[in-house]
């Protein structure tokens, strides 16, 4: 009897320790990282801070949000990529995690479509087509037919090779049979004020990118990338609309974890975001940048939308023989 009660003390703290070991191991334990891959103040950065605010309240553990901008956001993406699958480092993926495969295969520090695993479709907004004011071409159409009679002499601008106003442009040349000639700028707002100050004619931009200057009418929105008008600029057609077609293409942004990362953190992740999603007040604050949660915001809704985006970026580059240094 004396052995039993003295085997069951020496054993009891273990089992005990061991409980509590468990308990602790439970996801997650401490402060989460969402990094942000571009600089403070962007698009990006402030759709980050508005999911990890409630993300952060969900789990019960702080969230902070790291800028890592650099090389058209590939720096903050192989950071993520390269960091302790533990649930802990988690990435805000935008339109470039698709496009820079396509145009820098091979010449990548991570490969994402095997380096990441996907945990949300945030949301989605719309890209516009804008001309500089009083342009001669007011709808998709006369702009369509203008370039078509004065070849190579429209210019479009973009915020740089390789992004998405880049090969927003290209489609419309491959979707339209037009010849335009690119004008890369050092970002997208800066496209945006060249458009304004009469150095380029045409640009695609995102509303945020261009609302200050849009709503000062010194550009004008002639078509929007939407499957359907947005209802804030409900004169402006679509471009299915305008007789471009296959052009319904928005810019997206997602939750993404490094691949490898637990099954327990990845579950409590999803679950958590799709509760984030639906919450009225960052719906609200989402809008309030022309962004829109999709019907379907899931892990595998991500994924079905990273499969078809690879697929078209790859398609256009390799059509219209795209090719970066």
């Amino acid at each position: 009897m004396k052995l039993k009660k003295v085997w069951t003390m020496l054993v009891l703290p273990f089992a005990m320790a061991a409980a509590t070991g468990l308990a602790h191991a439970a996801y997650p334990e401490h402060v989460i990282k969402i990094v942000a891959p571009y600089s403070a103040g962007g698009s990006s950065d402030l759709i980050a801070r508005i999911i990890g605010d409630q993300l952060g309240a969900e789990l019960g553990q702080p969230i902070v949000v790291e800028n890592k901008p650099g090389a058209g956001s590939m720096l903050g993406t192989a950071y993520v990529a390269q960091s302790k699958p533990d649930g802990y480092t988690l990435l805000l993926a935008d339109v470039p995690f698709t496009i820079v495969p396509a145009l820098y295969a091979g010449r990548l520090e991570y490969d994402p479509k095997k380096d990441f695993v996907p945990l949300a479709l945030i949301g989605q907004s719309p890209m516009y087509l804008f001309v500089k004011k009083d342009f001669q071409a007011d709808t998709a159409k006369k702009l369509v037919d203008m370039a078509k009679a004065l070849p190579g002499r429209i210019t479009f601008g973009s915020g740089g090779n390789g992004s998405l106003t880049h090969m927003m442009g290209e489609l419309f040349m491959q979707k339209t049979d037009t010849k335009l000639v690119h004008v890369p700028y050092k970002g997208a707002a800066a496209s945006i004020s060249g458009l304004a100050g009469g150095q380029i004619d045409i640009s695609f931009s995102s509303m945020p990118s261009a609302a200050a200057i849009y709503e000062a009418k010194r550009i004008v929105p002639i078509a929007v990338s939407a499957p359907e008008r947005n209802p804030a600029t409900p004169d402006v057609p679509t471009l299915m609309e305008s007789g471009v077609p296959d052009m319904a293409i928005q810019s997206w942004w997602g939750l993404m974890a490094p691949k490898g990362t637990p099954a327990e953190a990845l579950k409590a992740l999803e679950a958590a975001m799709q509760k984030v999603l639906k919450m009225e007040g960052v719906r609200e604050k989402l809008a309030r940048l022309a962004v829109a949660p999709p019907s379907e915001t899931d892990a595998a809704a991500l994924g079905r939308f990273l499969q078809a985006d690879f697929g078209r970026w790859e398609q256009l580059v390799k059509d219209a023989n795209i090719s970066i240094q």
